[in-house]
């Protein structure tokens, strides 16, 4: 991420920052590790996949805990 940890951690905002920040980290993560998997056969991909589908979940809640933060529930 163009962003760093450091950078967020004296600003006003610091709790809907580092629940973005986290958010975008997780992207990555799975972006990186979806690359890698690429380049395997398809006899691991269903393992992959569900892999996939908890991380991708994972970022929906971090998304959701970001918009409650943001509109102050």
């Amino acid at each position: 991420m163009k962003t760093k940890f450091k950078e967020i951690i004296t600003e006003e905002n610091f709790i809907l920052n580092s629940k973005i920040f986290d958010l975008g980290r997780s992207a990555e993560i799975i972006a990186k590790v979806a690359q890698d998997k690429m380049v395997e056969d398809g006899r691991n991909a269903k393992i992959h996949a569900s892999n996939v589908v908890n991380w991708m979940l994972d970022i929906a809640e971090q998304a959701q805990k970001t918009l409650d933060l943001s509109r102050g529930k």
